[in-house]
């Protein structure tokens, strides 16, 4: 088998939703692939999936430059393109590998050899259906992921873990994750997220007062992935972090507002996506065009308890002695 490289997408999420097919590859074909990584992901990759791996610089022309001279001295007969910009085909063409594969969209049919009918991004299947075809290897679905082990980080064991912020817009944020925190009493909670969601980790600790740990904007991607190996459960927004939890296959509820569980569930047989049935969802938009966000208030926390709790009572006691913890201003 002639060696490839694969391009994997620039969001969090789909690159773990691309991941997943990837390391599914038979034995032979991973032998002869290495990935194109996005550079600030490059340790995340490192630490779920032991592929080779080049990052993918391109902050000026010339990391850029140094990026196509990396790809072409690794003699790649094939280039799968998971991202459908332009942007991406031709840097293909300008690393020279000679067969490039990816969707026809954004007007870049004529830079590839081996075009795909822009069609198959298609919002009522699974993404991970698009990337399989992108790869031309067999799809499984989401739910038969067994997930990845990583060493879990013991300080925060047993906890349960919340991630309420989204990166996309306040169409994905669930309002009641403070509330949450109140039914669930007895439990620890880290929350994790970017310094941004330091505001909603705040609201949390105010609630659960002694019970909350706030490391947003305190972790690394692969931190967060050790917390989560620990934790009880992780309860998220549809963002990166939720889609880490999945592919660590840690029990995650999945909270989607506008967009689609159907097209991007979490990975993994022991996560649940939740969501409210409304005439306007999923409508994948940043923010609500009616200003209500029903799809998203309308998802109680006791539903989310209901949700969670056969996890809980099925997961493996955390071990004993591990002190409350409590965030810095949640006293």
């Amino acid at each position: 088998m002639m060696p490839s490289v694969v391009l994997l997408p620039n969001w969090i999420g789909d690159l773990l939703l691309a991941l997943s097919v990837v390391a599914r590859f038979p034995e032979e074909r991973r032998r002869n692939t290495t990935l194109l990584v996005p550079k600030h992901m490059g340790g995340l990759v490192r630490l779920l999936c032991d592929l080779p791996q080049i990052p993918f610089d391109r902050a000026d022309g010339a990391e850029l430059a140094r990026t196509v001279a990396a790809v072409r001295a690794g003699g790649f007969r094939s280039i799968y393109l998971l991202p459908y910009s332009f942007s991406s085909a031709w840097f293909a063409v300008k690393s020279g590998v000679p067969n490039r594969r990816g969707l026809s969209r954004e007007m870049r049919r004529f830079l590839l050899t081996d075009p795909l009918p822009g069609s198959l991004r298609n919002k009522s299947r699974h993404i991970t259906m698009e990337y399989a075809e992108i790869l031309d290897t067999s799809f499984s679905p989401p739910e038969l992921w067994d997930g990845v082990g990583v060493k879990p980080d013991r300080t925060y064991a047993g906890s349960i873990v919340y991630c309420p912020g989204a990166a996309y817009g306040p169409a994905k944020r669930w309002p009641h994750f403070p509330e949450l925190a109140g039914l669930q009493k007895g439990y620890g909670i880290v929350v994790l997220g970017t310094a941004a969601d330091g505001d909603s980790a705040r609201e949390v600790g105010r609630t659960a007062p002694g019970r909350v740990r706030d490391l947003t904007g305190r972790t690394s991607l692969a931190e967060a992935a050790a917390i989560m190996a620990g934790a009880r459960a992780v309860v998220s927004n549809d963002s990166g972090l939720m889609h880490l939890a999945g592919y660590l296959g840690v029990p995650v509820i999945g909270i989607f507002g506008s967009t689609s569980p159907v097209w991007t569930r979490p990975l993994g047989k022991r996560s649940v996506a939740v969501g409210s049935p409304e005439p306007c969802s999923p409508c994948f938009q940043r923010s609500c065009r009616y200003g209500h966000y029903r799809c998203l208030g309308q998802i109680t926390p006791y539903e989310v308890v209901e949700r969670l709790q056969p996890f809980l009572d099925s997961r493996v006691e955390a071990p004993t002695g591990i002190p409350p913890v409590i965030g810095p201003g949640l006293s």
